[in-house]
């Protein structure tokens, strides 16, 4: 049967149409990548990449698909907004394949009949004829992953509750999804850098209800992800963000670029540099305080966008395996590094059970750093249920009834044998009785990655200026 494949509608425009001069433009691409930060070692599920012309948005939709760099996926499902096709749903095209310059990519026949069966989607080549979306990352994809199938799919007027259905009908370990999108559109650069940073916020917290369709033009591929079974516990990276101005120097009309993978809650995504970094830097900060200066902060613009993410965690100190002070975020509500060095201060100087560490034992003091994932609301109707609805030794939980709140981390699994003990000491932090039971108590289980410096050098402060503020 003969095959009859796309032809390149984007090429020579956002991206070159020589096939050597785009080959360079996308190795160039990943070499400034490979640059900024080495890939994480968690396989993604999900990455988002810009698709703006490549002279404004290569470099950062480099930095996404580096992330799958080494892993191995047998298909990869594309997530694309429709830019110059209106029309009600989700689409796939009739044809075959995609003719790049100098490289085909062939689509997964299997998955687009899946698709289609299920009414999950229509073949609409109008939908695809003029999208730039799609074409965009498959320079990408090929030199990464050349013998992967491709899934298209343009997303036209769509309920979010829809493409969170696709989602969660093609993923599995094999797929790899890649959420098309540009950021904010045409704004002043002050007001689009401060409208990017909420929506990334957004996307991090996986806050859907806050997403509106001006955040970015791929919002319904963003929030679909998010609202599916595999995105609601899927742990959130920032690789980076930036806006046109830095090629173009426009500063009156910008549009925003951002790069995110997603993994399993399960794995870590932070690199032995990256952990090094947050601990540093909470040790730095006490030792400040110790020395009279409680006030003092770090130049948050100098740690990794990694780093950025907005997070949650925990900080913990012991000294010679005895707990001395220990304080964290049971939401994330601001950037990584700066939730853990406040979170450090906290558990130096404002844990009421202890009083507030010295000078003279800071240097005996280890210091224990707990990430945590996205909570996920568990769902059960009594005690009984509650404990089939989380994993021993895997997860924390947040309880939360009223006024009440506690919270016990993963690491606590060491100290409790038994899911029911578990819960008693959950309920115990939260003030409330071993056996209480209510209609409105709610649960929510957690992931950490979690590291400490007990190995560093004793005396090792950070070097790093500090400004008062």
């Amino acid at each position: 049967m003969t095959q009859i494949h796309r032809v390149p509608v984007a090429a020579g425009r956002f991206y070159p149409a020589e096939a050597d001069a785009l080959s360079k433009a996308v190795q160039t691409a990943f070499a400034r990548a490979e640059r900024v930060a080495p890939p994480s070692l968690a396989k993604p599920r999900t990455i988002i990449a810009p698709h703006a012309g490549y002279a404004y948005s290569a470099d950062i939709a480099a930095l996404a698909h580096t992330e799958t760099a080494g892993h191995s996926y047998r298909r990869v499902v594309i997530l694309s907004p429709s830019h110059k096709h209106a029309f009600d749903g989700m689409a796939v095209p009739s044809q075959d394949g995609y003719d790049m310059p100098g490289f085909s990519v062939a689509l997964h026949k299997g998955a687009r009949k899946e698709l289609i069966g299920a009414g999950l989607v229509t073949e609409l080549d109008a939908a695809h004829e003029a999208e730039h979306g799609i074409e965009t990352q498959l320079p990408f994809l090929h030199h990464l992953h050349p013998k992967a199938r491709l899934v298209p799919v343009v997303i036209g007027d769509c309920p979010v509750p829809r493409v969170a259905e696709l989602v969660d009908h093609l993923a599995d370990e094999a797929t790899l999804f890649v959420l098309s999108s540009d950021l904010s559109h045409f704004h002043d650069l002050k007001t689009g850098g401060l409208r990017d940073l909420e929506t990334a916020s957004r996307i991090e917290r996986g806050d859907l209800a806050a997403m509106r369709a001006s955040d970015a033009c791929g919002i319904r591929a963003i929030a679909g992800y998010l609202a599916s079974k595999s995105g609601r516990g899927a742990r959130a990276l920032r690789l980076g963000l930036y806006n046109s101005s830095h090629h173009s120097g426009d500063i009156d009309r910008v549009v925003g670029y951002g790069a995110w993978r997603f993994s399993d809650p399960a794995e870590p995504v932070l690199s032995d540099a990256h952990r090094h970094d947050l601990l540093r830097a909470a040790r730095h900060v006490l030792h400040l305080a110790c020395h009279g200066r409680p006030s003092a902060t770090l130049d948050m613009s100098s740690f990794s966008p990694r780093l950025h993410t907005v997070a949650a965690s925990f900080v913990t100190l012991q000294r010679d395996g005895r707990l001395r002070g220990c304080i964290g975020s049971m939401a994330a509500h601001r950037p990584l590094v700066q939730d853990v060095v406040d979170n450090a201060l906290r558990a130096g100087f404002r844990d009421e059970r202890f009083q507030p560490i010295t000078a003279k034992e800071l240097p005996h003091l280890d210091i224990k750093i707990s990430v945590l994932s996205r909570p996920a609301e568990l769902s059960f109707s009594s005690d009984a249920s509650a404990r089939r609805a989380f994993d021993k030794g895997a997860h924390g939980l947040i309880l939360t009834d009223g006024k009440h709140r506690g919270v016990l981390l993963p690491q606590v699994w060491d100290q409790i044998g038994t899911k029911t003990d578990f819960l008693k000491a959950l309920k115990r932090k939260a003030g409330l009785p071993e056996d209480y039971w209510s209609a409105s108590l709610r649960l929510f289980a957690f992931t950490s990655e979690s590291f400490d410096d007990a190995d560093r050098p004793r005396t090792r402060v950070m070097r790093a200026e500090a400004a008062t503020a």
